[in-house]
């Protein structure tokens, strides 16, 4: 199992993301919950606070430690790669988005660029009957 997992998560994670995040922990394993904002203030953090309690308040029922962190950063991509090298992470969850239009053909996804830049191992989670 991990000894340091990241967890990303946005407004439109889904549960499955952190009940397999949930699963793929040990006793031992130390979380954390990162949500990247572009800018943040105490109101920010007071609102991504109780927006993402579920998050935490899921991995303390299963007796697990997590922490929910914060970053502000305009650049999303580097910003969990910097945090997963900061804390020394051994892996990164994320949930996958289905690239869609002409911007999807031709922007780098998030989940795509955390594969070709991590410095640890990334494990995506499909919702069950997203499309890839």
């Amino acid at each position: 199992m991990y000894k340091k997992m990241l967890l990303c998560i946005t407004e439109a994670t889904p549960k499955e993301v952190v009940h397999a995040a949930v699963k793929l922990c040990s006793n031992d394993t130390e979380v954390y919950v990162l949500h990247v904002v572009h800018l943040l203030s105490d109101f920010i953090r007071k609102e991504v606070s109780d927006k993402f309690s579920w998050v935490t308040d899921l991995f303390k029922k299963a007796g697990l430690k997590s922490q929910l962190e914060i970053v502000e950063s305009t650049d999303t991509k580097n910003a969990i790669i910097s945090f997963a090298k900061k804390n020394s992470c051994d892996a990164i969850v994320t949930g996958t988005i289905p690239r869609k239009g002409l911007l999807g053909f031709f922007s780098e996804s998030i989940s795509d660029y955390l594969v070709k830049n991590a410095p640890c191992t990334v494990i995506l989670v499909r919702k069950a009957g997203q499309p890839v």
